[in-house]
């Protein structure tokens, strides 16, 4: 007698969550090697630790102001081309950071603006990463892995700031502070090739995805957005920018993102600065945090998910977000009265990676409840994080010259505590964003 058994299920979505991390990892090579070649550009051409934060939040400022453009464009046009363009995008201005002081003369064009410039045309191409990767998340993954695949591309994120300091302070030290760059740009150009070949905007595109994927995924979707393809509908602006979820997602991200970007600029500057480590010992002591970060956001992801299921969505959200941005508070506090390095550092990296614990629920939230607009509404969510991030450059070497760096480290952590209570007032089972059929067939929105 022929026993029958069902066909192996592919498992395409998760190379495509793949190809996300490494994607992931990209972005912060190309967005920290600058903060590791920053004592090395100030020297060489005379800038202040304030003229060095014009340049970081020039970065951030565009990251920031392009966030909703390239959610909406992932969500019109699909992740697949956007992304793909993004990277190639934002490659070439990683290049032009090494070559654009040899080609301007720094008599005629300030260094400031001319690196100002670049660094945020590169800010305006990665500004479509992350709410494109969260436009692929709302098109492959079913809700019950949905908190754990948001959360792999944020720890590829800290996986690629782990490794970039050695690598970046390794190569300035052997071949000079532009080389790095010139490395990244390369391998962000293959890796644009390589997503626009394999991925796919939505599952029934893709070759290899077999039926039981297939029907995995689309039994996972909420049947009130299996269309769910924003590119189909018309995005309602009204509705978005009037949906309180979202402007208080903006808010708690704010306050996330003032202390994730002290991490991003001048963490190594205080370990060296203040702390008297040496180049490569503080280059080495950075990876701290992001090591941290790849460890722990896939846990929140992971227990996110699973509080879903026992707890119901809302309460899940906020125990991740609440509980992980509480005890990064807490930390960034720790790490900056304690006189001993290692437990310092140790301190602080628990702080950033409870910081990416806590995102995993904000990034869930944002397809929670706008699955056919997950791209828009995650770029104004993200603005909000980057908002912060565009300050915090700014304002944190100016609090630590007037008061020092202990007051500026634990400004960071009250901000983090007040953005953990903004959760109590975001429902993520409030999904009126997310389009329904109606009688005739077609979608509206609810």
């Amino acid at each position: 007698m022929e026993v029958l058994t069902s066909p192996r299920r592919s498992f395409v979505r998760w190379n495509i969550l793949g190809l996300m991390v490494v994607v992931s990892m990209i972005t912060y090579l190309d967005r920290l090697n600058i903060a590791i070649a920053a004592p090395q550009i100030m020297a060489e051409y005379h800038l202040s630790s304030t003229d060095m934060g014009r340049i970081f939040s020039a970065f951030i400022l565009a990251y920031g102001l392009f966030q909703l453009p390239g959610g909406w464009l992932a969500d019109r046009f699909g992740p697949r081309g956007v992304l793909s363009a993004a990277l190639l995008w934002w490659s070439v201005f990683t290049a032009l950071t090494a070559i654009i002081l040899n080609v301007l003369p720094v008599t005629l064009f300030p260094v400031v603006v001319t690196l100002g410039v670049t660094r945020f045309c590169l800010g305006m191409g990665e500004a479509a990463a992350w709410p494109g990767f969260n436009r692929a998340i709302a098109n492959w993954i079913p809700a019950g892995e949905r908190a754990l695949a948001a959360s792999l591309p944020l720890a590829g994120g800290g996986l690629g700031a782990a490794l970039t300091p050695p690598l970046i302070a390794s190569l300035m030290v052997a071949y000079g502070w532009r080389n790095p760059f010139y490395v990244s740009a390369v391998v962000g150009v293959l890796f644009a090739g390589v997503w626009f070949f394999y991925v796919r905007n939505r599952p029934t595109e893709h070759p290899s995805v077999n039926p039981a994927e297939l029907s995995l995924i689309e039994s996972g979707l909420e049947q009130r957005a299996t269309a769910g393809e924003g590119d189909h509908l018309s995005t309602p602006w009204k509705r978005i920018l009037l949906e309180p979820n979202v402007w208080l997602l903006f808010v708690t991200n704010f306050c996330a993102g003032y202390a994730i970007y002290i991490y991003l600029t001048w963490f190594y500057t205080y370990l060296v600065e203040f702390r008297h480590l040496s180049f490569v010992k503080g280059s080495v002591y950075t990876m701290g945090p992001f090591v941290a970060i790849t460890i722990m956001t896939p846990l929140g992801g992971t227990l996110c998910d699973r509080a879903a299921k026992r707890y119901g969505v809302t309460a899940s959200r906020r125990m991740i977000a609440i509980g992980g941005m509480s005890f990064a508070a807490l930390a960034l506090y720790s790490g900056a009265r304690l006189p001993e390095i290692n437990l310092s550092v140790f301190a602080f990296s628990l702080g950033a990676g409870a910081i990416f614990f806590a995102f995993s629920a904000h990034w869930a939230t944002t397809i929670d409840i706008a699955k056919p607009f997950a791209g828009t509404v995650a770029g104004i969510m993200n603005w909000g994080g980057n908002t912060g991030g565009m300050i915090s450059p700014i304002l944190t070497p100016y609090l630590a010259r007037e008061f020092g760096w202990i007051p500026a480290m634990e400004f960071a952590a009250s901000l983090l505590l007040a953005g953990s209570l903004v959760w109590f007032l975001i429902r993520p089972e409030k999904n009126s964003l997310i389009a329904e059929p109606c009688q005739s067939g077609l979608l509206r929105v609810a």
